[in-house]
């Protein structure tokens, strides 16, 4: 009978629970995305440079495991708020604490249950669609990547399985030892606010000396990759627990001294909106740690992704000088080439013989070869001599294809050339205006290429070609970016809306209140609008913060990180405000008449 009233409640009170399931559905969603990555060892050994990959995707585990208890942790006294009234009146009329304490534990585990079953399918569905659009759409290389992956499944079922356990038998306990009375009236009570000052200004000394900590730490791991297994720890712990410090204790000091501010706080509902703030500070704290570092994490996870997009272009373009390099020019060429306005065109005869390959030197003064060397200045051969155009010329290297692997290059007089008893080639190198506006064009051009001589597919002779080998060697790296950014946006933002609608009920007596005597409807707009903006600044600013210095942690492999960093920033901002509209929207839904 008890079990058939906890499932009762459950399904009479679905509207209500909406927040809730969608909360939950979204924390089970994102543990299992991340577990995908951070289990499958293959797919981080196979898709990263950095011998540390697995490590940091294992603090990283960590990290996600402590925001998702907290983040239950909450869900779970909203829950027990939303019955605690009606558990009161059933003790009341009779019925035993034990049977109550099995029904909350019945009801607390059934909703875990289900919101995590249907939140782990989200998940999977969610990797494979992610992963296909990055792959697809972004040209992206990567292996051994899995949607459903049976260890993730274990372990974010065992996970939610215990947390939801325990959430049960802490609900059951609380209850008991609460009085019916206490049961009845508890949205009537008051909620006490204690405020130290001394230990406020200790708690702003301590937070910044802890956040300094931690970013010397990232900084001094992307000078010092040896750091990297201490420094990752060392930022991790420091850098929560400064968070939360700083923003205990300088939040409430701003709010205090706009309050002392009669100017400002006179004006309007100003001072009934820092009230409200002032309020739920202390109980915002640790949510809005959380979504703070949420939000250094999903910001820099994608910035770090799109330098590392960024750096293949860079690599690519290092390394070659013209965008293709063409043997024997064909019909089939011509066509691609055709479809390319700006483009310098340069051919050079060569012939391929037992001992190297032979190029006129006169035709290396009509049109100097433009040649990239190894620190990616440019050579001209014009102005070089024939001894460093040989060592220095990678691009000539495709002469090869035909002949000899890495045979020597040699400029000769046109006599000599004459002499020589080898079939003449020719070789088209071509420059254009944008080798990414033509990459179509180049592609199918390497294609060609590759099917008329084979040894194309071993040696990069083309930028294509660099362009496939090196996009493989950043694609991991980037996909992993992209991939937890967009999993931890979903993640920051279903926290901060979720604790913000969680106690919209409690605030519609205050606001129906204020409007019977006589406040007007917009005016309580405006103090919904600031008061849920201040709750979605604060970790944003934090975390702006902690991913511009963060960035200094991937030195090692990005020579400059700042370089673009406004187009993730841009991005991942409108999406921030998107979430900001939609939160005050459905508050003002709940509040206001």
């Amino acid at each position: 009978m008890l079990n058939k009233l906890a499932l009762g409640g459950i399904r009479h009170r679905l509207r209500d629970y909406s927040v809730l399931f969608s909360g939950l559905m979204i924390a089970a969603a994102i543990f299992y995305m991340f577990m995908t990555l951070a289990m499958n060892k293959q797919f981080l050994n196979s898709n990263s440079p950095a011998a540390a990959t697995v490590f940091i995707f294992g603090v990283g585990a960590v990290l996600l495991a402590i925001i998702t208890v907290v983040y239950i942790n909450y869900a779970n006294k909203f829950l027990l708020s939303m019955r605690q009234k009606e558990y009161g009146m059933f003790m009341m009329l009779g019925a035993k604490s034990s049977k109550i304490s099995k029904m909350i534990f019945v009801e607390t585990f059934a909703i875990g249950a289900i919101a995590s079953a249907i939140g782990i399918l989200i998940g999977i569905l969610a990797t494979g669609f992610v992963g296909d659009i990055l792959v697809k759409n972004m040209g992206m290389q990567i292996s051994h990547f899995n949607s459903f992956y049976m260890p993730a499944l274990l372990v974010t079922i065992a996970f939610f399985a215990l947390i939801f356990i325990i959430s049960a038998i802490r609900n059951s306990i609380t209850l008991r030892m609460t009085k019916v009375l206490t049961l009845l009236q508890k949205d009537s009570q008051p909620t006490k606010i204690k405020r130290n000052t001394v230990w406020t200004a200790a708690q702003s000394v301590i937070g910044i000396i802890l956040l300094a900590v931690g970013y010397f730490s990232m900084i001094y791991m992307g000078k010092n990759p040896g750091f990297i297994m201490i420094g990752v720890v060392v930022a991790l712990i420091t850098i929560v627990l400064g968070t939360y410090f700083i923003i205990n204790s300088l939040t409430t000091t701003i709010i205090n001294a706009l309050k002392r501010k009669k100017s400002f706080s006179q004006k309007g509902l100003n001072n009934f909106t820092l009230s409200q703030l002032n309020f739920r500070i202390g109980d915002y704290t640790r949510i809005l740690s959380v979504v703070s570092i949420m939000f250094a994490l999903a910001l820099g996870a994608i910035t770090v992704g799109l330098g590392f997009r960024g750096q293949i272009d860079t690599t690519v373009n290092g390394q070659h000088w013209y965008d293709t390099s063409i043997i024997n020019i064909g019909d089939k060429e011509n066509a691609q080439l055709d479809k390319i306005n700006d483009k310098s065109i340069y051919e050079y005869d060569y012939k391929n013989a037992k001992d190297g390959i032979y190029v006129k030197q006169s035709a290396f003064n009509d049109q100097p070869l433009k040649i990239k060397v190894f620190n990616g200045n440019v050579m001209d051969s014009k102005t070089e001599t024939t001894s460093n155009v040989e060592k220095a010329s990678f691009d000539l290297q495709s002469l090869s294809a035909t002949g000899e692997d890495q045979a020597p290059v040699k400029a000769v007089s046109n006599e000599k050339f004459d002499q020589i008893s080898a079939k003449t080639n020719k070789v088209t190198f071509v420059k254009t205006d944008s080798f990414k506006k033509n990459f179509a064009e180049m592609k199918a051009i390497s294609k060609i290429q590759q099917k008329r001589f084979p040894k194309l597919v071993q040696m990069q002779t083309d930028k294509y070609s660099a362009y496939t080998v090196i996009n493989g060697f950043y694609s991991g790296l980037e996909f992993m970016g992209f991939f937890l950014g967009i999993a931890f946006l979903a993640m920051l933002a279903s926290c901060l809306m979720f604790k913000i609608l969680s106690g919209a009920a409690g605030d519609v007596k205050r606001y129906n209140m204020l409007y019977k005597i006589g406040t007007r409807q917009r005016t309580l707009r405006k103090s919904i609008n600031k008061e849920i903006a201040v709750l979605f600044a604060v970790p944003g600013v934090i975390g702006i913060v902690h991913v511009l210095v963060g960035v200094q942690m991937f030195k090692g492999l990005l020579p400059h990180p700042y370089v673009g960093i406004e187009i993730p920033f841009a991005i991942f901002l409108v999406l921030y405000f998107l979430y900001y509209f939609v939160t005050r929207y459905l508050y003002k839904k709940i509040v206001l008449k």
